[in-house]
């Protein structure tokens, strides 16, 4: 054992002073009395008392000098030297992904990392320090280049891992700035394996620490929900073996936050595969689907990382919804919205009246009627003549290319399939104004959308017919009305309709005028967004679950719309530990323990010091409930004393002797005091 401050040493000096101290003083027990007259002695005994006294064996003294035994020890620093992974200038990367909760050793894999780089932590020297990065979707530095090494515990007992898969770029980046200015750096990382083969290189010394034992684990790597037109929805999901053993199990599936048991299927998945579920058909009614894994008791082989045995899938809203068509036997037209998905396909003869019935959609083939609906969208197709809010032109015969305009997302995948398109024949349009050309040729629209009183409108100054064109015989055409079925359907309050991975931001749009958006975590923790502009990105999903955002106008709630968050990534689901990582062009092995660091052990002594002085406060304070407190009457007159104990029995004697007659006392005197002499 050695020390890293000795001159600390000296302040054991201080113990002569704690001795001189009971040396000098004098141990008597106060004792009040109501007069002096019998004690006279003890008056005479203290005015001859010397200040030094013999040193007795006290157990308060042996108790303070231990107590100071323990500070200066403490204050030296007392050391060993103990072997360590490395020292200098480190900087340690501790990987928080999904795998890290793997509990295939005890409790996890990411504590047994927490206890890594604490005992790195415990074996720093005086000059090292390390900056702490915990990786996870984004790396976080927890310490910066710190010395302190309560600051640097304090930092990994406050880490925790989560759902998500770590992005090791950016953590080898912020590596990367740490070595800036610094001589020989050492990169610390510690991880059960499983990064990517193109990280960068590190400038410095990399070293790799692998935890975890096991590579067995069962996942659900896929899951979704869709429906062909005019059938009821099916899910579609994958299970997933990374374990050496084929095994049995469990699939549960429920509907609407839990609350709804929908069925249970068990499956035997082969080792290091998947199994394929595509059979299992839903009610058209249910918003939300939450899928489990269980393992049967008898099932081959353990499941140690359970993150991902939960999948979530929403129902998709979009769609045109209810759509009535009015066409004289245009197949093109019919066929097409018969296949798209989210539509309700209703047909009606050109000519009849309008239904009463409230649709989302009117698509008007060829037709119109004398007065449109007030409510819902329109789709206009080669019309007949004019409204109030365009002008119909003469016919003409089209010779030039179609063109384009790729600047809207509507037309995004559109302008490779629409340049060889011929239309033999179509109208001009005028007043258009409030519309946006989607496609012209020749200077005339020939797709034109926009918004007109509330309702969105596209119109199409074409017969949709062959030979008319051939638009609707090439793959243009379900694409375009597919794309402007989407557009008709009610916008959506976010932006993403597949499921999400943890981490993964979202647009949350404030339509028709909200004035917050309250959005729900999986734990039910909510959190209150404001309108700022008419979008807010919301970046708080790390957890795997799903996610229902209200808007509110009012106080009230008016519209809602969920969405799910899952773990489908096969590098935190396949969890088998990696003997090596790659860096750079270096395959990097894992580091053996061959450098040497200190250890400190001076808080244990401040502990035994601490454990020391609360013996010290028991014992003086036993010593005060020990001392007599005994009251002598007054020695004239009918006082008592304290009941029981010689005390007692000595003031008895006392004031009965007192009371004698003065010829009796004179006659006994001698026979009292040896009396006296002898008893007391």
């Amino acid at each position: 054992m050695s020390f890293l401050t000795p001159l600390a040493l000296a302040l054991s000096a201080l113990a002569i002073p704690i001795v001189l101290l009971y040396m000098l003083r004098l141990r008597r027990t106060e004792m009040p009395i109501s007069s002096t007259f019998l004690w006279q002695q003890l008056i005479r005994d203290r005015e001859a008392n010397a200040p030094w006294q013999r040193l007795r064996l006290s157990w308060l003294l042996l108790l303070q000098l231990l107590i100071l035994a323990a500070l200066v020890i403490a204050l030296a620093r007392p050391f060993t030297e103990v072997k360590t992974i490395t020292t200098g200038r480190i900087v340690l990367l501790l990987d928080a992904s999904a795998s890290m909760k793997a509990k295939d050793v005890e409790p996890s894999r990411f504590a047994a990392a927490r206890e890594i780089g604490l005992d790195l932590v415990d074996t720093l020297g005086a000059d090292d320090t390390m900056t702490l990065i915990q990786v996870g979707n984004v790396p976080e530095v927890l310490a910066a280049a710190s010395r302190d090494k309560l600051v640097l515990r304090k930092a990994l007992e406050d880490a925790s891992p989560s759902d998500v898969s770590a992005d090791w770029f950016a953590a080898m980046t912020l590596a990367a700035a740490g070595a800036i200015g610094v001589d020989e750096l050492k990169v610390v990382i510690v991880t059960d394996g499983g990064l990517p083969g193109n990280l960068p290189a590190v400038p410095g010394d990399v070293r790799f620490v692998q935890v975890g034992e096991s590579g067995s684990n069962l996942a659900i790597s896929a899951l979704a929900t869709s429906a062909l037109p005019g059938r009821d929805p099916q899910v579609f999901a994958r299970i997933s073996n990374y374990g050496e053993t084929d095994t049995d199990v469990i699939l549960d599936i429920t509907l609407d936050d839990d609350e709804t048991f929908f069925t249970a299927r068990r499956y035997t998945v082969p080792a290091d595969s998947y199994v394929d579920i595509f059979d299992l058909d839903l009610p058209a009614s249910f918003d939300a689907l939450t899928a489990q894994l269980t393992l049967p008791r008898n099932a081959a082989m353990p499941d140690y990382l359970v993150s991902d045995n939960l999948a979530y899938a929403v129902q998709d809203p979009s769609g045109a919804g209810r759509v009535l068509l009015m066409t004289e036997d245009n197949i093109f037209v019919e066929q097409i919205f018969r296949s798209l998905r989210g539509v309700e396909l209703y047909l009606i003869e050109p000519g009849t009246n309008l239904p009463r019935d409230q649709y989302d959609l009117y698509v008007f083939d060829s037709w119109l009627p004398t007065d449109l609906p007030t409510g819902g969208d329109l789709l206009i197709i080669n019309p007949p003549r004019g409204l109030n809010f365009f002008q119909l032109g003469g016919e003409i015969e089209p010779r030039g290319s179609i063109t384009v305009n790729s600047d809207d997302p509507r037309m995004r995948n559109l302008a490779s399939y629409m340049e060889a398109i011929f239309v033999d024949k179509m109208r001009t349009l005028g007043d258009i104004e409030w519309g946006t050309v989607l496609a012209e040729i020749d200077g005339n629209p020939l797709v034109i959308t926009g918004e007109v009183d509330e309702q969105q409108v596209v119109i199409l100054p074409f017969d949709a017919r062959y030979p008319n064109t051939d638009l609707v015989l090439q793959p243009a055409w379900p694409i375009l009305i597919a794309e402007l079925a989407s557009w008709f359907s009610p916008p959506r309050i976010t932006d993403t309709a597949e499921s999400l991975s943890p981490g993964s931001p979202v647009t949350v749009r404030f339509i028709e005028n909200a004035e917050e958006a309250i959005v729900t975590l999986p734990n039910g923790r909510t959190v209150m967004l404001e309108p700022e502009s008419s979008e807010v990105v919301f970046a708080d999903t790390l957890q795997s679950g799903l996610y229902r955002v209200d808007l509110r106008k009012d106080g009230e709630t008016f519209r809602s719309e969920q969405f799910a968050v899952n773990l489908f990534d096969a590098a935190e689901s396949d969890i088998e530990p990696q003997a090596n990582v790659q860096i750079g062009t270096s395959t990097i092995a894992e580091a053996a323990r061959e450098e040497t660091g200190r250890r400190e052990f001076w808080p244990w002594v401040i502990g035994a010091g601490l454990a020391v002085i609360m013996v010290e406060w028991l014992v003086y304070h036993r010593a005060l409930q020990r001392r007599p407190a005994v009251t002598l009457a007054g020695l004239h007159g009918s006082g008592s004393a304290q009941p029981g104990g010689w005390r007692a029995r000595f003031s008895t004697r006392i004031n009965r002797l007192l009371r004698r007659p003065s010829a009796r006392r004179t006659t006994r005197r001698g026979s009292n005091r040896a009396t006296m002499r002898r008893r007391y």
